[in-house]
């Protein structure tokens, strides 16, 4: 060999850490590769609405449209006595779109950039991870509409308004885990994602999407079952917030939705750093 040739050993990438290691190892490689997640959210946003005249407005537009549609009903028509009825049927949709958008994107994250799997490696976390923010993005922008809300209905504008990103990011946070636990497995059985469609749209139903933790309340022991949903939490704390008070969810159930999303990821987190070397191979 030349000696001018400078002696390079060769470097194994994609090395997998230890099981009790994955849940801080996909933290690490997501904040390592920071940059090319915000690039890759970036890029998924401009595709959603390309070659669309209104571009990103449409993430106001189409909640608003949906809350003149849902008052009409609800209100003018049905006769709930609850005027707020439309709009709490309107944030849950909205907290419910961003789990279950989330939830299948995540799902789909490995078969969707296949191309790019086989072209180049970088760690494949990066995948879910750019979903799941792009949908939390989204999510946001079309909060907007609660501020006419506030003001057509006279709400208070206090700081219990935090609660609403708190929930959008709390909803995203409960389907990654679920998501990159079912990803792997996805590439194999392509099952998996016909079953997780049907799931969110069962999940719309059973969670306090058409109707609240109060009603629920109201209901003796199908109500206290309820409040074993992980989605009851982030769907009610942003309409607590949007009502401008504090949240009157007892802990219990708080604490129950969060360690549920946290032990999704931590399980999460190693099947996927175990498994996805091999389930991409079926690609």
């Amino acid at each position: 060999m030349d000696e001018a040739t400078p002696h390079t050993e060769p470097v194994e990438v994609g090395l997998k850490p230890s099981l009790f290691k994955a849940p801080f190892y996909t933290l690490k490689q997501s904040f390592n590769n920071k940059f090319l997640i915000r690039n890759l959210v970036r890029r998924e946003l401009r595709g959603r609405y390309r070659n669309s005249v209104l571009g990103y407005t449409w993430t106001f537009i189409e909640p608003s449209l949906l809350a003149v549609v849902y008052y009409f009903l609800f209100y003018m028509l049905a006769g709930n006595p609850d005027e707020l009825y439309a709009v709490w049927v309107l944030v849950g949709i909205i907290i419910w779109g961003c789990f279950g958008k989330s939830l299948q994107a995540t799902v789909t994250s490995l078969t969707g950039n296949k191309n790019t799997i086989h072209l180049v490696y970088f760690p494949r976390i990066v995948f879910p991870v750019t979903t799941v923010i792009g949908n939390i993005v989204l999510t946001l922008m079309s909060c907007i509409v609660v501020f006419p809300i506030i003001l057509i209905f006279d709400l208070p504008f206090t700081h219990h308004l935090l609660l609403i990103p708190i929930s959008i990011f709390l909803a995203g946070f409960l389907a990654i885990g679920l998501g990159i636990l079912l990803a792997p497995l996805n590439c194999i059985y392509r099952d998996i994602e016909h079953f997780i469609r049907f799931v969110v749209r069962a999940g719309f139903f059973v969670s306090p999407v058409m109707w609240t933790y109060e009603m629920a309340l109201d209901r003796g022991m199908f109500g206290e079952a309820a409040m074993f949903n992980p989605m009851l939490t982030p769907i009610t704390l942003a309409r607590h917030g949007l009502e401008g008070k504090a949240s009157t969810l007892p802990h219990e159930v708080i604490i129950f939705s969060v360690l549920f999303g946290l032990i999704m990821w931590i399980i999460g987190s190693i099947l996927f750093e175990k498994f996805e070397r091999q389930a991409v191979k079926y690609l």
